[in-house]
């Protein structure tokens, strides 16, 4: 989506661009939390960047989550699961709310987002009950259901992993926290 900033003339934009302000904003720890809940919540997706002998890959996954860790799933074979073995340090991020924000004058563009970034080592689970608490989780967090029964041959199929949530950083760019 984009939103078109408009300006009634050239003064105004050259008082605007000329004078260019940087803030730095500190947050409570309840706004900062209030900010990564809403992320989860609304946010589609989940980046997770991996490196292995200095060679990054990210991946963009399905993501489910509870107040203690991220959970996310994948094949048994594959790239993401030779990095993740070689490699359980990994960087994660998830974003939600970008919008485009143009202007008259060029490179004066900007985005609107709100985002988590945050790190940790990924742990394959193996336990069936940890498997089925965070498939629900990735479950309910796009079918809104608490519920839901999983096949034996596909929980014994698939990987399922999870995150720590105990390094995570809010970032965002044009939002107010009343929005």
């Amino acid at each position: 989506m984009f939103v078109e900033v408009k300006h009634d003339s050239w003064k105004e934009i050259n008082q605007y661009y000329l004078k260019p302000i940087k803030m730095k904003v500190i947050y409570t720890k309840e706004q900062a939390n209030e900010h990564v809940n809403i992320v989860l919540k609304n946010a589609l997706f989940c980046r997770i960047g991996m490196a292995n002998k200095n060679v990054p890959y990210v991946v963009t996954v399905n993501f489910g989550y509870d107040e203690r860790y991220i959970y996310f799933h994948g094949s048994q074979k594959g790239k993401k699961v030779d990095m993740i073995t070689a490699n359980p340090d990994v960087c994660f991020e998830i974003d939600y709310g970008a919008e485009i924000l143009s202007s008259v004058k060029s490179c004066n563009w900007g985005t609107k987002f709100r985002s988590i970034i945050g790190y940790g080592k990924v742990e394959l689970l193996s336990n069936d009950k940890d498997k089925e608490k965070a498939l629900l989780a990735i479950m309910q967090k796009y079918s809104g259901k608490k519920e839901h029964a999983f096949d034996e041959h596909v929980m014994a199929h698939t990987n399922i992993y999870r995150i720590m949530r105990n390094n995570i950083e809010a970032r965002n760019n044009h939002w107010k926290w009343d929005e």
